[in-house]
């Protein structure tokens, strides 16, 4: 399928894939390569793997192009866009799979069987599934695990519908759920993917995979206290679209704690923040992760 003007395709012919991998990348060759071995390793081959650049300025075409060749990579393209959930529309677009899923640049599948151990439980699930998801472990620089994310539906679903996502690296989503719910919202900037997964949730309810399925790298941009509070802030603006009025006391906690963050890293830097951070964590009972 040829791109846009000044986009760049490549396409290796093969039936019809039962899930297409979809990545955005804007500038990550220091990480894209490992996310790209990982689906590589799967043991599962009816997969197709599409990953939408950025228009990139730091040597990722010319991974993709090398994966390409090699057969790693089904399509790319590379052009400028709006962000992430513009790049991820045009990979459903161009993808063919029953399923598709979604991993960020620095994301990697767990271990050879974690996309077969989704799909076999999708294939198991009944009533029939239309997002299937696992635990996702936060990693550091170093690969070391601080948490891991995730829990079966019945305990997650009241977090999810006050503000606070199942994991949705790798999560499978039913072509279906794009035919009946449509894109995601590409005005939202970085809840998206929340917005999305909250249309089809309130109707139907997903299944979990009691498994790691992706690693995930912790302390990237979308961790800054700045970039926390307006991910909350667009997950209340979801919540109400979808008449979810109020805010949840879970919600409210977490909105005033990333205001604060966001003013310690502000004013006495990101050393201070983190380590305030961390105790707010443990505070809550949970295992240190800025510090870690």
């Amino acid at each position: 399928m040829p791109g846009p003007p000044g986009s760049v395709t490549y396409h290796w012919s093969m039936s019809s894939p039962e899930v297409s991998v979809i990545i955005g990348v804007k500038n990550g060759a220091r990480t894209l390569q490992h996310c790209l071995d990982s689906i590589a390793a799967q043991e599962f081959e009816g997969r197709e793997a599409i990953v939408v650049d950025s228009a990139s300025t730091d040597g990722t075409v010319a991974i993709l192009e090398a994966a390409a060749r090699a057969g790693r990579v089904t399509r790319f393209l590379s052009e400028p866009d709006s962000g992430l959930y513009q790049a991820w529309n045009k990979g459903v677009r161009l993808s063919r799979g029953e399923w598709v899923c979604f991993l960020g640049c620095d994301d990697a599948f767990h271990d050879a069987g974690a996309l077969g151990a989704l799909l076999a439980t999708a294939g198991a699930a009944r009533p029939a599934a239309r997002i299937v998801y696992g635990l996702v472990n936060r990693v550091t620089e170093r690969g070391e695990v601080v948490e891991v994310w995730g829990g079966p539906w019945a305990s997650a679903r009241a977090r999810c519908l006050a503000g606070f996502m199942i994991p949705h690296p790798g999560t499978l989503h039913h072509r279906s759920v794009f035919d009946e719910r449509g894109a995601f919202d590409e005005s939202y900037r970085v809840a998206g993917d929340y917005e999305l997964v909250l249309r089809e949730v309130l109707l139907h309810d997903p299944v979990f995979v009691d498994r790691v399925v992706v690693d995930m790298r912790f302390g990237g941009m979308s961790s800054k206290p700045a970039a926390i509070h307006r991910t909350l802030q667009e997950v209340q603006r979801a919540r109400a679209a979808h008449g979810l009025h109020g805010k949840p006391a879970r919600l409210r906690q977490a909105l005033a704690a990333a205001w604060l963050g966001a003013g310690i890293e502000r004013f006495l830097g990101d050393r201070a923040y983190r380590i305030a951070a961390d105790l707010y964590r443990i505070a809550r009972g949970k295992p240190r992760i800025w510090t870690a």
